[in-house]
């Protein structure tokens, strides 16, 4: 079954990533590392389902000034029923900002505040809110086509063949926009809307954000404890697998055979050739059993228990019981923590406080435009 993707969500969500994620700083989207461009997560917690994944590396706090968490939206106060809320919300300089278009604002917002794990419910202030950012995206959009912004036919036509891919086929895709009552030319043309207004963060706002050598220096120094790598272990192992299910006499048997591989390893068998012969563990055999680098947190209980406890390399563990079954560990190489050196940060550091940057020049510039020209909010 295809998942449906909203169109005009997506197209919305662009306008809202901006102001929200992407030029503000507030952490709407899940959180991603500075660091390493990856989020900060933890991975699931199988030995088998990510070998030699690498952990995602610590995530610096946002630059000083940069909302954090949930305290940036409205998230409590009274819930507040759809059918109080008019068919045109807002005019902007005469332009109507419909229902419709605050709807899917406040989904959008929504599932991007869920997925950094901060549910918010439908109430006046986060309506409110919403409806204030896409006042201020439409006063920039006003503003870009007055300060001769423009985008060719050709970046709208690259924009669109974007969303298409996301479409199993083109039928599928006519299928969707026929769905959410958008004829094609009208897609490209919120496509362009969009466009407009990200060239115009990047031309007219983004090259007044100076950050100063001194800036990235300072972020660095006073937040070097949060930059560091976590302790990690390269491990391999050996896996006899049993199912959870399986009779006593079978966990028993497997057992039996992963203490005679334990036996043999211990006797001076190479393990990854033994490995490679015996692991019921496909992802890992062909590569000797090789897990690559683990942090804490990225495996089951026992089987992190069992690594963390080994001290030096080449060092086997006893027979370790998870729910996969038995496991043999060795461990390869310990790291200990290390701080990230200022060099290799710097520049994404650098990002950080630019976006921040950007964020309060937005800011300041939809609230000149609203104080200039004509808004009527309806809500």
């Amino acid at each position: 079954m295809v998942r449906k993707i909203s169109l005009r969500s997506t197209l919305l969500s662009l306008g809202l990533t901006l102001l929200v994620a992407g030029w503000t700083g507030c952490k709407a989207a899940p959180e991603k590392s500075v660091l390493s461009g990856t989020p900060t997560a933890k991975t699931a917690p199988n030995p088998q389902a990510a070998p030699g994944q690498q952990p995602a590396q610590p995530a610096p706090p946002a630059a000083s000034g940069a909302p954090t968490g949930p305290g940036s939206l409205e998230a409590s106060g009274p819930l507040l029923s759809t059918d109080k809320i008019p068919a045109v919300v807002a005019r902007v300089n005469g332009k109507e900002i419909k229902k419709s278009e605050l709807m899917d604002g406040a989904k959008v917002m929504q599932m991007r505040m869920a997925q950094a794990g901060h549910p918010i419910n439908s109430t006046a202030g986060l309506y409110r809110q919403v409806l204030d950012q896409l006042i201020a995206i439409n006063l920039l959009r006003q503003d870009a086509r007055a300060q001769g912004v423009t985008v060719s036919d050709d970046e709208v036509q690259r924009f669109v063949a974007t969303r298409k891919r996301a479409f199993p086929s083109e039928e599928v895709f006519k299928q969707a926009l026929a769905q959410a009552g958008v004829t094609e030319n009208q897609l490209r043309e919120q496509a362009r809307e969009q466009l407009v207004l990200q060239k115009y963060l990047e031309t007219k706002l983004a090259p007044q954000a100076n950050v100063s050598d001194q800036a990235v220096r300072d972020f660095y120094d006073k937040h070097k404890g949060e930059m560091q790598v976590p302790e990690r272990l390269h491990v391999r192992h050996i896996l006899i697998k049993v199912d959870p299910k399986a009779s006593a006499a079978d966990k028993e048997k497997a057992r039996q055979k992963a203490q005679d591989v334990l036996k043999q390893l211990q006797g001076g068998e190479d393990f990854a050739k033994l490995a490679q012969q015996v692991s019921d563990d496909p992802g890992s055999k062909n590569r000797g059993g090789d897990l690559g680098l683990l942090t804490r947190g990225q495996t089951v209980p026992p089987f992190e228990a069992a690594a963390f406890a080994l001290k030096k390399p080449n060092e086997l563990s006893p027979v370790v019981e998870s729910n996969y079954g038995f496991h043999i560990i060795q461990l390869v190489e310990r790291q200990n923590p290390t701080t990230l050196p200022y060099e290799q940060v710097k520049d994404r550091i650098a990002a950080v406080i630019r976006q921040e940057e950007v964020g309060k020049l937005f800011q300041a510039r939809a609230g000149e435009l609203r104080a200039k020209g004509k808004v009527e909010v309806f809500i």
